[in-house]
């Protein structure tokens, strides 16, 4: 029987006990620093705090470093005892509402505890907003564009509006590009211009039809749900959805991290940690947000300021989370920083999240004080698996499941990934194109720019995705942009998601995304609304991607099933694509440019379309003659142009004919016996271990 110290906490307890079952710590802090001294002093065995159910509100950053790391093999865990719910909370309740209106309440808190974001109930509470849901668009010549402010159409804003406290969160890109949200404080107001100034710049020019909206005046508290903090006069506002706040729980965030994992460095890391059966809830948001940054080769680095998350790790390896609940967060839900090494996030809940899930950022190439590639490949190894990441991106327009950033041999497995505003899986780093001449006083070459790129050999598989690109464009379901070599998609289903305005993919391997294998994914239910096109279901751009034994069916809105592009100057080519099933998904291919070496290998494919029974077409720009013009202003292809092609090297045995698709109430796609996918080698999939396990 392997022995173990244990240690309680209960709300009922007291900081003078001894921490006994019987006699417990009322604080979570308390038992931490009983623990410490235990390890200081040499442990012998595992350590477990056990937290008895209730609420533990905390209104500083719970912090723990390298002092509270097992040690001699033996593992500290902080968990609930068997079941019971133990709630940790960000922030303090507040009591003193006092009706102000006849559908609005007030309470006094102190000025000067400035927040961003409310709860109630365990749901977030959104700032007073014009318009209460949905977007404006700036107004303005279609040639008119500035960063430093925008102009607003008439109506939109109430005549007298107090602006001193507000901000625009708003899609900067000339109203065309969606690609980040910034959220801007304003400097001044020309209510006669109908002009607005930001205090700092956005990052990029806004332009007529840019969305928006404007959010922090008690004038725009129209709609219940909502609230208003004066923090110069200290009074909250507030218009419940029906009732009395005095019967609900309402939190004021006191933190933007609730867990700090931090160890003193590298060489001495926080370590031999496990959190188990808790409820982490409530972070708070900032007063602007703005990712990119100015610097060229750093557009994809999170700023210093906005590095947060309920649960946040660096200098950390060999730390498990697990079956927690990590909800109502103002930034990330876990945030994995630069060095922070074999992190294992199992079985959890994440839910209502103001950023991103899941983030894991390493170092930029053009950051940190390394002398080689290799000592600065430091975020990696993490397990991510079995998690349920729900309603991300809450408070930041690009927020996704999970990203990894300059973070590589990951193995993110069974997890359900739904209700995000752009990506669900996002996989980032730098193109070569604009890397510097040297990094590291190490020459850049084309054959070595791979080292410096970390985010290398992650294993993407068996994923449930939907529900995401709600509200953002040119990106894709699982995405990737200048990554390093080895990633793999395997075996995710895709499934029920829109493109609602603009265009967007399923799998989007985007500039200089190389050498991925895209295998056994099945894409179904894919769909487009509003002005929103479903362009390709799966895009690749990059070099030597393998594309082998994806089922791309009842996908009506798509254009194309699998699509290429060679742009900003980064290679396209040597792209391998086998025994995939297509069916009533648009066009075969779709090339938006071609070279000779753009298929390194094309056959063995099964498409069908019951529309166009015994029609197999693909579009772009190719050296055939042309059938006619497609939607995008392209050309169309016949089959037998196609495989005409450089004296008949692709499709050769690929096959036009009904697969016979087989589908389940449950929306899962198997084959009939009789599927002439077979003849073509088809290897069935394994469902089954898609999702939670």
């Amino acid at each position: 029987m392997t022995l173990t110290t244990q240690l309680y906490v209960a709300t009922t307890g007291n900081d003078d006990n001894n921490g006994s079952h019987e006699a417990p710590f009322l604080t979570i802090t308390k038992a931490q620093m009983t623990v410490r001294e235990l390890i200081r002093k040499g442990i012998n065995h595992d350590v477990i705090v056990f937290v008895f159910g209730g609420t533990y509100y905390l209104e500083e950053t719970w912090q723990l470093d390298e002092r509270d790391s097992g040690r001699n093999g033996y593992r500290v865990s902080y968990c609930n005892v068997s079941g019971e719910v133990v709630y940790i909370v960000g922030g303090r309740p507040v009591t003193s509402w006092e009706p102000y209106s006849s559908d609005m309440w007030r309470a006094r808190i102190d000025p000067g505890n400035n927040f961003h974001t409310l709860y109630a109930d365990g749901e977030r509470v959104a700032k007073a907003r014009l318009p209460a849901r949905g977007y404006f668009q700036v107004a303005g010549e279609p040639e008119t564009a500035c960063r430093e402010g925008m102009y607003y159409r008439e109506g939109d804003l109430p005549e007298g509006s107090d602006l001193t406290q507000a901000q625009v969160f708003i899609w900067p890109g000339k109203g065309e590009w969606n690609w980040f949200s910034e959220l801007r404080s304003l400097k001044s107001h020309d209510a006669e211009a109908r002009y607005v100034a930001f205090q700092q710049p956005s990052i990029w020019e806004i332009g007529a039809d840019s969305r928006y909206y404007i959010q922090g005046s008690l004038e725009f508290l129209q709609e219940p749900g909502q609230f208003y903090w004066d923090d110069k006069d200290g009074w909250l506002y507030y218009k419940p959805y029906s009732g009395s706040p005095l019967q609900q729980e309402i939190i004021v965030p006191t933190v933007t991290r609730l867990v700090e994992l931090k160890g003193k460095d590298q060489g001495e890391p926080i370590q031999h940690l496990h959190f188990h059966g808790l409820h982490f809830s409530c972070t708070d948001f900032w007063p602007d947000y703005q990712m990119i940054q100015e610097d060229e080769g750093l557009s994809n680095v999170e700023r210093d300021e906005h590095r947060e998350g309920i649960i946040y790790m660096q200098h950390a390896a060999e730390i498990t989370i697990s079956d927690c609940h990590i909800v109502n967060s103002g930034s990330s839900g876990i945030f994995l920083d630069q060095q922070t090494r074999n992190i294992r996030i199992n079985r959890n809940h994440i839910e209502h999240i103001g950023y991103i899930g899941i983030y894991a950022s390493g170092f930029s190439p053009l950051q940190g004080n390394f002398t080689s590639a290799t000592t600065s490949y430091t975020n990696k190894e993490h397990k991510i698996t079995n998690n349920v990441i729900r309603y991300g991106g809450e408070l930041i327009g690009h927020g996704c499941g999970i990203l990894l950033y300059q973070s590589g041999h990951n193995e993110i497995t069974h997890n359900r990934i739904s209700h995000m505003p752009r990506y669900g899986i996002s996989l980032k780093g730098l193109r070569h194109k604009v890397m510097p001449a040297t990094i590291y006083d190490i020459p850049v070459t084309w054959e070595n720019h791979w080292d410096f790129l970390h985010t290398r050999n992650n294993y993407i598989a068996n994923n449930d995705i939907s529900s995401v690109m709600m509200d953002s464009q040119d990106g894709g379901m699982i995405e990737s942009w200048g990554v390093g070599k080895g990633n793999a998609i395997h075996g995710n289903r895709l499934h029920d998601s829109g493109i609602h305005f603009s265009f967007g993919f399923g799998i989007y391997l985007d500039d200089a995304s190389d050498y991925f294998t895209v295998t056994q994914n099945v894409i179904t239910g894919l769909y487009s609304t509003g002005e929103g096109k479903l362009w390709m279901l799966i895009f690749s751009k990059g070099i030597g991607n393998h594309i082998q034994g994806n089922v791309l069916a009842c996908n009506p809105d798509a254009i194309a099933a699998i699509g290429t592009q060679e742009m900003a100057g980064e290679d396209n080519k040597e792209l391998i694509v086998k025994g995939n099933i297509v069916y009533n998904s648009g066009y075969l291919y779709y090339f938006v440019n071609w070279r000779d070496d753009k298929f390194a290998e094309a056959d063995g494919n099964l498409y069908w379309s019951d529309r166009d029974q015994g029609l197999c077409q693909v579009a772009g720009k190719l050296p055939l003659p042309s059938s006619g013009t497609d939607l995008l202003g392209r050309d169309i292809y016949d089959w037998q142009a196609w495989r005409s092609l450089l004296g008949g090297k692709f499709d050769a045995r690929s096959l036009i004919a009904d697969p016979l698709l087989l589908l389940t109430p449950d929306g899962k796609i198997h084959l009939e016996t009789t599927s002439p996918a077979y003849a073509l080698g088809w290897v069935e999939l394994d469902d089954k271990s898609i999702g939670p396990q």
